[in-house]
Parts: structure tokens; C-alpha cells; sequence
């Protein structure tokens, strides 16, 4: 038998010549696959994103030019506006009440539909309908219901005996910010429920079995296997949603405008008001960048919290 011929080794230099330059056509496949999405992101988002900032640094109002640089004007007359600490509090304690809400309704509703009964898909698309339904129809109707003159709720209460005359809910600063709170919780609670109960359905049955062996009842399993099962689900949720309601202006601005008395203003408001009612745009953007720091901290925590866990994975 004729003995087969190996292929001669490269020599050490040109093996690692040949491996350079493959990883170069390969990073440079790379770099072509990814240019055109690089182009649309610098495109739709870095360049709003960095004429917002230009334009926080200069008097520009709608209708008036380009505007001319203020360096930090803008900014020291947000930061010296007497009322914006208390709009930073309002915010903050706005979100994080709406949040926690949100969470409890979507954890309740979620376990609720999670159970085997009868009709129980025709009951996760009714109570999907507050996601389905468009804002400004939901905001009108929420209106309607605690209007102070002719709203529903104050007929049923006066029909009842319980007060004697109509309460002007929406003219009242806590009554405004705990129903603006109720609405957004309204409007927010499917997400959280339908992504919990999804999260739910991936948690393997065993777990529960083993739990109940062990003689945990509905609580305990509810305790020791249902939420840890869903601790990256709430975690990646939570972040997102906080994201999503400190940046809400929709249900703000149509359900009580600020008002009353700037009791429900919250930045994404402020920020309208001075840029699209008294066109002061340059003003207006001075908020959001002010607010940056916050979001940017969420947002590094979303990702630091979805990398953290696909590692442990």
C-alpha cells in the first residue's frame, strides 16, 4: 500500500498571516451586513437625539429661526424654576406608584388566569380590551365617568345616599393625581398580566408537585415556586415599564392637562407646554436633557439586568 502524502504544515508566520486575514474579511462582512441598520439608527435617532441637546443650548422659538446659543440659560432657568423640585418628586412618586400597582394587578390577574377553568380564554381577551382600545377613547370615558357636573360616578353616589352633593374629583390635586394613577394603571395592567401569565406557563409543573408534597398550600406555592419562576420576566418588565410611564405624556395631558394647579404636571407635560403651547423649544428640550441621567440609569440597568441573566443561563 502506497503511503499517502500529508499536506507539508505551514510555516508559524504564514499560518497567523492566513488567520489575520480571515478574521478581517470576516469583520469586514460583519461591518457590510450591519452598516445599513447603523445608518437608519444614526439616522431616526442620533441625529434627534443630538439637535435636541443643540437646541437646549439656544432661545429657539417656533416661528422665530434658528435661534442664537445661550450656552446654560435654558438650563438655569429650569433648575431656578421654583416649582421643578416638586415636579421631579411628582414624577418619581408618580411612577413608581403607577408601577407598583401595575405589578400587584398583573400578578393577581395573571395567577387568576392561569387557573383551569371554563371560559377562561374568553376572559384573557376581555380584560386584554384596556391595551386594545385607543388612549383618547379611554381618556374620554375615564372624563366622562368623574366629571364633576355630570359625571356617572356622582350620579350612582347621589342615587345612593353617600354624598349629598357632586365632588369635583378632577379640581381636587389629590383626587386628580390618584385617578390620573388609576387610569394609567388601567391602561397599563394587561401588559404586565399577559407577560406574567406567559412567564407562568413556562414554570414546569413538577416544581409545583414537588412543592406540594413538601405541604406548601396555594401561598407557599405561590411564595417559593411562582415568583422566583418569574424573576427575570418581572425584573426585565418592571425596568421597561418604569421607562414607559416616567415618559408618558398621552394620559396626562388629555385627562387632566397639569391641572389643577400643576398638581398632575409631570416632566413629559412640562416639556410640551414649553415647547408646543408657548413655543419656547429651546426651553422645552432643557427638560428632557435634565431628566436624561435618570432615564440613562434605567436603561443601563435594563441591559445590565438582561446580560447579568443571560449569563447565569
Amino acid at each position: 500500500m502506497a503511503e499517502q502524502s500529508l499536506p507539508r504544515p505551514l510555516p508559524s508566520g504564514a499560518t497567523a498571516r492566513k488567520q489575520t486575514s480571515v478574521y478581517t474579511q470576516e469583520a469586514r462582512l460583519g461591518w457590510l451586513l450591519v452598516a445599513p441598520a447603523l445608518l437608519v439608527v444614526i439616522g431616526m435617532v442620533g441625529y434627534p437625539f443630538v439637535e435636541a441637546i443643540r437646541i437646549s443650548f439656544t432661545d429657539r422659538m417656533i416661528g422665530r429661526g434658528p435661534g442664537e446659543w445661550v450656552g446654560l440659560a435654558n438650563y438655569r432657568f429650569i433648575l431656578g424654576w421654583p416649582e421643578f423640585g416638586q415636579m421631579v418628586a411628582r414624577t418619581v412618586a408618580f411612577t413608581i406608584a403607577a408601577v407598583f400597582l401595575k405589578t400587584v394587578v398583573g400578578l393577581i390577574l395573571a395567577t387568576a388566569l392561569n387557573q383551569d377553568f371554563r371560559g377562561r380564554n374568553i376572559l384573557r381577551g376581555v380584560f386584554m380590551l384596556p391595551w386594545i382600545l385607543p388612549t383618547y377613547i379611554i381618556v374620554l370615558v375615564w372624563r366622562w365617568i368623574f366629571d364633576g357636573q355630570t359625571g356617572v360616578l356622582n350620579q350612582i353616589l347621589t342615587s345612593w345616599g353617600l354624598i349629598e352633593s357632586n365632588i369635583p374629583f378632577l379640581a381636587r390635586p389629590w383626587s386628580a393625581i390618584a385617578l390620573l394613577i388609576f387610569v394609567l394603571v388601567w391602561k397599563g395592567y394587561p401588559f404586565y398580566a399577559l407577560t406574567f401569565l406567559a412567564g407562568m406557563q413556562t414554570i414546569s409543573a413538577e416544581l409545583y408537585d414537588a412543592a406540594k408534597v413538601d405541604g406548601a398550600g396555594r401561598l407557599g406555592r405561590f411564595i417559593h415556586v411562582t415568583l422566583p419562576g418569574l424573576r427575570q420576566v418581572m425584573g426585565v418588565v418592571i425596568l421597561l415599564s418604569t421607562i414607559w410611564t416616567m415618559n408618558t405624556l398621552e394620559i396626562p395631558l388629555l385627562f387632566t392637562g397639569g391641572g389643577p394647579s400643576n398638581a398632575t404636571e409631570v416632566f413629559p407635560l412640562l416639556t410640551y407646554h414649553l415647547a408646543l403651547v408657548q413655543f419656547r423649544l429651546g426651553e422645552g428640550a432643557a427638560v428632557p436633557i435634565l431628566m436624561l441621567p435618570v432615564i440613562a440609569m434605567l436603561v443601563l440597568g435594563v441591559a445590565s439586568y438582561m446580560d447579568r441573566e443571560a449569563t447565569q443561563q
